[in-house]
């Protein structure tokens, strides 16, 4: 029963406020998180390589590969429970590349600050990566937002829709359908110097084709790609960072053809822009199937002139699927007899 939504405790998304998330101790996963070991038994904190690394923070939850992140809550007719510790990366989300791998590799390795010794061992300080719901005091609704962090290095996540996502309606029956995705962003002023593309969001077929990107640069103009891996393309539209900004794409997995619509959010004027429609009905020049995954990258690491790429907020995600009838095979016999009839009449 997989979620987005906005983010919050009832969509299936923990931070440490809303109590911590008892560890079951799973082999193979990271065992550098301060206070994160059987002796204390708990998993909901931030990792032991991120400032403040005490049970204190009430407001970075753990990343979301750990935990049953959107799976439980009863937003969008969800089953309720509560968050519980599963084996890493065996939820709706799966760390791909970077972010809570890095963190992984690099939480305890030499080189980084040396901070001091704990029972769980020796903690370095290391700059951000990971994906985590936030609680944050300019949510557009409610107190959380989901948030991207690369400091180190690149993260790709990938998240796997589910019919919770889509009303009801199981992803790989929409091989024929309008599928709406509307969602909003609120990106950061301190990558602004970096103007390539930093982050992108990848709507993935169930044969794993990349069907549409969009995203963002540093300096927060939005952008698309259509598949065959081209360059990215700029519009004319800039999200703010003061507040948010919407995202609407409308995939036509029948006719294989996309549209883009954008509302930006204007930091000068202090509100929110009319829709700017910046594609209308774009072939795709590809046969899309389903829609079953969203893919994540954000760039990080060291990025041009001095730019960090720190906060990248995400909030709101809602889908509206629309079948389109394909013709019954009754009605498609039919009219291939009347075809051949009327070839029939054209000879006599």
């Amino acid at each position: 029963m997989g979620y987005l939504g906005s983010f919050e405790e009832l969509d299936g998304y923990r931070v440490p406020q809303n109590g911590l998330i008892p560890s079951l101790d799973f082999g193979g996963d990271a065992k550098f998180y301060l206070n994160n070991n059987s002796a204390n038994g708990f998993t909901g904190i931030v990792p032991a390589s991120t400032f403040p690394n005490t049970l204190g923070d009430s407001t970075h939850g753990p990343d979301v590969t750990r935990y049953n992140a959107g799976q439980y809550g009863t937003s969008g007719g969800g089953p309720g429970g509560t968050a519980i510790d599963i084996p890493d990366n065996s939820g709706q989300w799966t760390a791909l590349l970077g972010g809570r791998l890095h963190e992984d590799i690099g939480g305890v390795s030499p080189g980084y600050q040396y901070l001091g010794n704990t029972t769980t061992g020796n903690i370095y300080l290391q700059n951000r990566d990971y994906a985590h719901a936030y609680r944050y005091g300019g949510a557009r609704n409610g107190t959380q937002v989901l948030n991207l962090l690369a400091q180190d290095t690149s993260l790709r996540y990938n998240y796997a829709l589910d019919s919770r996502d889509l009303g009801g309606i199981h992803p790989a029956t929409t091989s024929s359908s309008l599928i709406q995705m509307s969602f909003w962003i609120c990106p950061a002023d301190t990558d602004d110097p970096d103007t390539d593309n930093l982050f992108g969001l990848t709507l993935q077929d169930a044969m794993s084709q990349s069907v549409f990107e969009v995203g963002y640069t540093g300096d927060n103009v939005i952008q698309y790609r259509l598949p065959g891996g081209g360059a990215w393309v700029s519009t004319a539209s800039t999200a703010g960072t003061q507040g948010w900004s919407q995202i609407i794409v409308a995939l036509n997995t029948a006719t294989d053809t996309v549209s883009l619509n954008v509302r930006s959010y204007d930091d000068i004027h202090a509100m929110l822009g009319s829709t700017v429609t910046l594609i209308s009905g774009q072939s795709l020049s590809l046969d899309a199937g389903a829609l079953t995954n969203l893919q994540w990258d954000l760039r990080g690491g060291t990025l041009s002139n001095g730019a960090v790429s720190f906060k990248n907020y995400f909030e709101d995600f809602n889908f509206t699927v629309t079948p389109i009838p394909v013709p019954e095979p009754a009605g498609a016999l039919l009219l291939a007899l009347g075809g051949m009839l009327g070839m029939r009449r054209r000879r006599a």
